[in-house]
C-alpha cells in the first residue's frame, strides 16, 4: 500500500493510504495520538479481504500531512470532506482510535456519513472539567500538564521516547492477561512500529493534536445524528471509561460497548475484528448509491 497525497483547498498536503478496493462507499480510519497511518495495516488488509474500501488518513502535522497551527477537531472533518470529494466517496463510515475518535465523530456531521466507530475516544475537555482526568495514569496526566503549560515541553517529552521500546510507554510493568494476549498479535508490533515512524518524521503533530484535544471541538457532538458505535475499555488508564460513557450519554444515536478488563491498546488489538465488523455493519445499513 502506497502513501498518497492530496493538496487541499488551502494548499496543505493531506496524506492517505488506500487498501486497493475502489468504491464510492468507504471506511476511513483516524489514527490515535503518535500513530502513523501505517499502523492500520491489519485493518486495511482486513477490509480488503472482505471487499470493502478502506482509507487510512494522516492528520495535520503527521508525517506527510502539513501542519495546521491552532487546529481544532472540526478541521479534520473538513479535510476528510475534501478527500471524499477528491475520491468520489458518496457514503462513509469513519473509525477513530483514541485521539482519532473525536475527529471521527466530527465527520458524523457530513451528509455522506452513515456512521462512526470509536475505540477509546476522548470526550470534550471543555465540557468534562476535572472528570476528564479521573482514573488517568500519571504519564498521561503529565502530558496534558505539559501541553497546557508549554507545548515545547511536551515535544521534549515525546522526543525522550526515541530509541526506547514504544510499547513500554503504554503498558504497565505487570501486564494484564488481556494485554499479554494483545502482545502476541501481529497488530501489536505493527502499531508500535508506526509510532516509531511518527517519531522519526517530525514533531508538528504534537501541537496540532493537543490543540484539538484541549480546545473546544468546533461543533456540538449532540448534533451528530448518525449511529455511533463506542468501544471502551473498562481498564483503560489512557482514556478512562468516563469518556466513553460521556459520549454515549450525549450522542443520541450511540451504542456503548464497555469491555471490562480491557486496556486502551488491549481493546484496539483484541477487539479489532469486532470493531471492524461494526464499521462494515454501519456501511451496509444504508443502501449504497
Amino acid at each position: 500500500m502506497l502513501r498518497e497525497n492530496l493538496v487541499l483547498a488551502d494548499g496543505r498536503n493531506f496524506e492517505f493510504m488506500r487498501n486497493g478496493i475502489t468504491s464510492d462507499a468507504a471506511i476511513i480510519l483516524h489514527a490515535g495520538t503518535t500513530q502513523d497511518l501505517s499502523g492500520w495495516k491489519v485493518w486495511l488488509d482486513g477490509f480488503a479481504a472482505r471487499g470493502y474500501s478502506a482509507i487510512a488518513i494522516g492528520r495535520s502535522g503527521y508525517a506527510g500531512s502539513s501542519a495546521k497551527p491552532g487546529r481544532i477537531t472540526i478541521d479534520i472533518a473538513r479535510d476528510v470532506a475534501g478527500l471524499a470529494d477528491f475520491l468520489g466517496i458518496t457514503s462513509m463510515v469513519n473509525v477513530g482510535l483514541s485521539g482519532g475518535g473525536q475527529h471521527a465523530i466530527a465527520t458524523g456531521l457530513d451528509p455522506r456519513s452513515v456512521g462512526v466507530v470509536t475505540l477509546g475516544s476522548l470526550a470534550p475537555f471543555a465540557e468534562m472539567g476535572d472528570d476528564f482526568y479521573k482514573g488517568m495514569q500519571q504519564a498521561d496526566l503529565n502530558e496534558y500538564a505539559d501541553a497546557l503549560r508549554d507545548i515545547n515541553d511536551l515535544v521534549k517529552r515525546f522526543q525522550g521516547w526515541v530509541g526506547s521500546e514504544m510499547g513500554e510507554n503504554f503498558v504497565e510493568a505487570e501486564p494484564s492477561p488481556n494485554d499479554k494476549k494483545a502482545q502476541e498479535s501481529p497488530s501489536w508490533n505493527i502499531l508500535f512500529d508506526s509510532l516509531e515512524y511518527t517519531m522519526n518524521a517530525g514533531w508538528d503533530w504534537v501541537a496540532d493534536d493537543y490543540s484539538s484535544y484541549l480546545k473546544p471541538w468546533g461543533f456540538d457532538p449532540r448534533n451528530v445524528k448518525v449511529p455511533v458505535v463506542i468501544w471502551q475499555g473498562g481498564q483503560d488508564k489512557n482514556v478512562p471509561p468516563q469518556h466513553g460513557k460521556w459520549l454515549s450519554e450525549h450522542i443520541a444515536g450511540s451504542t456503548l460497548n464497555l469491555i471490562e478488563g480491557e486496556s486502551h491498546i488491549g481493546l484496539f488489538v483484541n477487539y479489532e475484528q469486532q470493531a471492524m465488523q461494526s464499521a462494515i455493519d454501519l456501511l451496509n445499513s444504508t443502501p449504497q448509491k
